[in-house]
């Protein structure tokens, strides 16, 4: 059986975006294979060795005066709007955060739940830190 194709984009730290999917196998034999199209920051770009991080850049931003990477006042509104009654329903009901290890892909429950829904999750699959930004296929 084929896996899902999964569109996975991991920020800090290692950025790198990239696609699991299943293609065909070149030559005659055919057959299908589960690859990535994988684009790692690290690899693709010379400069991203010295990429600052997250708190560093909005700072510089700041001091710029640019609010590129700020919400405005009226998004940040809608946002609390959002989230303000889900906050309460945590903190009301004493619900615990799932606990899950440092770059894995989550925690089981969320597993769990994609199983519950029908998605067929590639388990075998682990992130090769360092993997050249290039197709794998």
């Amino acid at each position: 059986s084929t896996s899902a194709n999964e569109l996975v984009l991991r920020v800090q730290p290692d950025e790198a975006a990239y696609l699991k999917i299943t293609t065909k196998r070149p030559g005659l034999a055919g057959g299908l294979a589960h690859k990535e199209l994988n684009m790692t920051y690290q690899d693709a770009f010379d400069e991203a060795k010295d990429i600052p991080d997250a708190y560093a850049k909005l700072i510089l931003d700041c001091i710029r005066g640019d609010a590129n990477s700020f919400v405005r006042s009226d998004e940040l509104e809608a946002a609390w709007k959002i989230f303000t009654p889900l906050l309460h329903e945590i903190e009301g009901n004493k619900i615990k955060p799932e606990v899950y290890e440092y770059g894995s892909r989550g925690p089981a429950a969320a597993d769990e739940l994609l199983k519950r829904e029908g998605f067929n999750r590639t388990s075998h699959y682990k992130w090769r830190k360092g993997a050249p930004a290039q197709a794998a296929l």
